[in-house]
């Protein structure tokens, strides 16, 4: 049995299908020494970080339960089977169940990157940190000659994992329950297959890629094979301008911002786009953020406010008509 410290952002089944040509590996491509730098790796060894989102970090014992027990036996595990239906041309047969199982998958991947994790955890030691200076009365009044000036020293000093992990905890809360779930769940789902080009679709690290914005007309794209595009969308003006771009054109556009919202690294069948990424590639890691939309600068720690919105969990007395109600929600132990 694995010990589950390798955490994938972006998991193998997405990512084996662009392994290929005669090695039966996939082209990892970023800027190394001035130059586009390519290598070949299983998809088995890349888009991966150690303890991740691993709790219990700062006190040298990481717990791996999240992806263990969330990432990969509830969100990850039956994604990968929609995405076979998927590839099978069977989008249009998908139970409501398997829509709310790729609806979560979709979520997860704007959440579980290492700029996102960055970005959840230092919100997380934010907020905790900012209820630890405001009430600490009771603190005071029981600490005796305790020499932690605040609640808040107390914990730093004798119970840093708390801090450090309030963040980490609410990621299965903020990918099952975000308003980003509805807007996706509701949207109008297709999938675009290039056989009019012998060219072939680029994932970057980053690899849900936003056009518009979630509260006006939207497309969400995820590149779900080499020649196979997952698109989502909530107006019949965005189907109809899709529809409309050929294969060439379409394929091109989507991977100039793939590659423009990568933080590092971008996946391919082989270094056929070298020159797309020499243009369009930055050179330095995007900032903390969310892993949807233009990439964070280096050093951001602020999200889009837009985006920050859709991420808001919902209300649980709103009205949610197509929310999926199906799927058992995963609890924190």
């Amino acid at each position: 049995m694995g010990t589950h410290n390798e955490h994938h952002f972006i998991p193998r089944f997405l990512l084996s299908r662009w392994e290929g040509n005669a090695d039966g590996r996939l082209s990892a491509m970023r800027w190394l020494r001035g130059d586009i730098s390519e290598k070949r790796y299983k998809a088995r060894s890349v888009a991966k970080e150690r303890d991740l989102y691993a709790i219990g970090r700062a006190r040298g014992e990481p717990s791996q339960i999240l992806e263990r027990e969330f990432m990969t036996l509830h969100v990850d595990e039956p994604a990968s089977q929609v995405h076979r239906a998927i590839l099978d041309d069977q989008l249009n047969r998908l139970t409501e169940q398997q829509q709310y199982a790729w609806t979560l998958f979709l979520v997860s991947l704007a959440l579980r990157g290492p700029g996102a994790v960055a970005h959840v955890r230092a919100r997380g030691i934010e907020a905790l940190g900012d209820e630890l200076d405001t009430g600490p009365d009771d603190f005071l009044e029981a600490r005796g000659p305790r020499p932690e000036a605040s609640l808040r020293r107390y914990v730093e000093k004798n119970s840093p994992d708390l801090l450090q992990d309030f963040g980490t905890r609410s990621l299965p809360t903020l990918i099952q329950t975000s308003a980003l779930n509805r807007t996706i769940f509701e949207a109008s789902w297709v999938t675009r297959r290039f056989t009019g080009t012998s060219e072939r679709l680029l994932i970057g690290d980053r690899p849900l890629t936003l056009f518009g914005a979630l509260n006006d007309n939207f497309l969400l794209y995820l590149p779900v094979a080499p020649d196979r595009a997952f698109l989502a969308f909530n107006s019949r003006e965005t189907a109809r301008r899709v529809v409309k771009k050929g294969d060439v054109v379409l394929l091109r556009e989507l991977n100039r911002f793939m590659v423009e919202q990568a933080s590092v690294y971008v996946y391919g069948t082989d270094l056929a786009h070298k020159r797309l990424l020499q243009a369009r590639l930055a050179k330095e890691a995007a900032g903390a953020g969310l892993g949807l939309g233009p990439r964070p600068q280096p050093a951001a720690v602020n999200a889009d406010s837009g985006l920050a919105a859709a991420l808001n969990t919902q209300n649980a007395s709103e009205e949610t008509p197509r929310t999926p109600t199906k799927g058992q929600k995963w609890r924190n132990p």
